[in-house]
C-alpha cells in the first residue's frame, strides 16, 4: 500500500466523540509535561486498521518530553469493544508460537505450573487456554468488556500478566497500580505494550498498526514503561525490548504480521478471516518476512518483569479501581 500523509481529521464515527480543538493546551498522563499550545509538529491524525474504524480520522498528540502518545478523541469503551476483532482470535499454531516465547519469559523469572496467573486484560482468553493447555490449571482471566471475563476476581495471585493492555486505557499508571495490588508478596508482574519510540507524527501510515485507532489511548517508550514500574516500588527484574510475537518460527513474528496487514490494507478484520492467506501467494515478498521477518524488525513492544517485596515495602495505592473498569471512561 502508498504510504500517505496524515489525514485530515474528521469526526470519528460509531461510539466516538469529538474531544477540544487539536491547539487546546494539553497534559502528559505519564510526565506530567504541560503545554497551553501544541507544536504542529506533535500532532497529526491517522485512520483506524479495524473495518468499523478504517474510514474515520483519529487524532493523536506527542508529548515532546517523554514521546508518550496520547489519542485525543473521547470513546465509549463499552461501544467500541462490543465487536472487537481481535477477540475473535483462535489458539492456532501461529498463536501457541508467540504464546509459548511469553510463558518461556515467566517461566525464565520463576512461574511455575502450580501458581495462581490471572491474566488482566485477557479479551477472549486465548492465553488462558494455552496456559491450562501447558498444565497452569491455575490461569484465569480479567477483560471488563468480554462477558465470560467481566468479573473481575478477589484474592491475590503468584502471577498477574498485563500483557497488550496499559496502552488501551487512558491512565496506564493506574492499571499498574491495580495489577501490582493484585499480587501476592514475592509474585510477578508482567507487563507488556507498544512503542511509541519511532512514531514520526508527520507520516504516520507506516504505523497504522501498533498506533490501532481508537482503541490505544496512551502508547509509551520502554523507558517510561520502566519508570511506571518502579514507581510501585517492586524490583524490576527484566526488561524486553523485542515483541513476544518475535520467534523463529515461520510466520511468527512481528515483522511478517505488520507487512502481512499492510498487504490487507491494515484490515484487522480481514487479518483475522482464515481466507487471508492466500494473500500470501500474490505477494512472494511476504514468504521472505515469514522466513527472516525475525531479524528485520518493524517495530519494538516493550515488555517488563516486577517483583513484589516478600515482605513490606511495596507502596499502598489507593487510586486502583475500585470497580475493576480498567481505569477506562464509561
Amino acid at each position: 500500500m502508498k504510504h500517505t500523509p496524515n489525514i485530515p481529521y474528521q469526526a470519528p464515527e460509531n461510539g466516538s466523540s469529538q474531544a477540544h480543538g487539536p491547539f487546546q493546551a494539553r497534559d502528559c498522563v505519564i510526565c506530567g509535561y504541560h503545554t497551553a499550545c501544541p507544536a504542529q509538529h506533535e500532532l497529526g491524525a491517522v485512520r483506524g486498521n479495524t473495518e468499523r474504524f478504517m474510514h474515520a480520522s483519529h487524532r493523536l498528540w506527542k508529548c515532546p518530553a517523554c514521546s508518550a502518545i496520547h489519542s485525543l478523541d473521547q470513546v465509549d469503551f463499552k461501544d467500541i469493544y462490543s465487536n472487537y476483532p481481535l477477540n475473535r482470535r483462535r489458539l492456532d499454531i501461529f498463536a501457541r508460537g508467540t504464546l509459548r516465547n511469553l510463558l518461556k519469559r515467566l517461566r525464565l523469572a520463576g512461574v511455575k505450573k502450580n501458581d495462581s496467573i490471572l491474566d488482566y486484560g485477557c479479551g477472549n482468553g486465548v492465553f488462558i487456554a494455552y496456559l491450562k493447555e501447558k498444565g497452569y490449571a491455575g490461569a484465569a482471566g480479567y477483560d471488563p468488556y468480554v462477558p465470560e471475563f467481566s468479573h473481575k476476581p478477589g484474592g491475590l495471585f503468584d502471577c498477574v500478566v498485563a500483557n497488550d493492555v496499559i496502552e488501551h486505557v487512558p491512565d496506564p499508571r493506574r492499571v499498574i497500580r491495580d495489577c501490582a495490588g493484585m499480587l501476592k508478596p514475592g509474585g510477578l508482574l508482567y507487563v507488556g505494550t507498544a512503542d511509541s519510540e519511532g512514531v514520526d507524527m508527520r507520516r504516520l501510515e507506516p504505523h497504522v498498526m501498533r498506533l490501532h485507532q481508537p482503541f490505544h489511548r496512551v502508547i509509551i517508550t520502554g523507558k517510561s514503561l520502566q519508570d511506571l514500574g518502579r514507581e510501585t516500588g517492586m524490583e524490576l527484574i527484566r526488561a524486553y525490548r523485542r515483541s513476544y510475537m518475535d520467534t523463529l518460527m515461520p510466520f511468527a513474528n512481528y515483522r511478517f504480521l505488520d507487512e502481512f496487514s499492510k498487504a490487507l490494507g491494515h484490515n484487522m478484520d480481514s487479518s483475522l478471516d482464515p481466507a487471508a492467506a492466500r494473500i500470501i501467494l500474490k505477494r512472494p515478498a511476504l514468504l521472505f518476512y515469514a522466513l527472516f521477518g525475525y531479524f528485520r524488525p518493524s517495530a519494538f513492544e516493550p515488555a517488563i518483569l516486577l517483583r513484589k517485596p516478600a515482605r513490606t515495602g511495596l507502596k499502598h495505592f489507593k487510586d486502583s479501581p475500585p470497580d475493576g473498569s480498567y481505569g477506562m471512561e464509561k
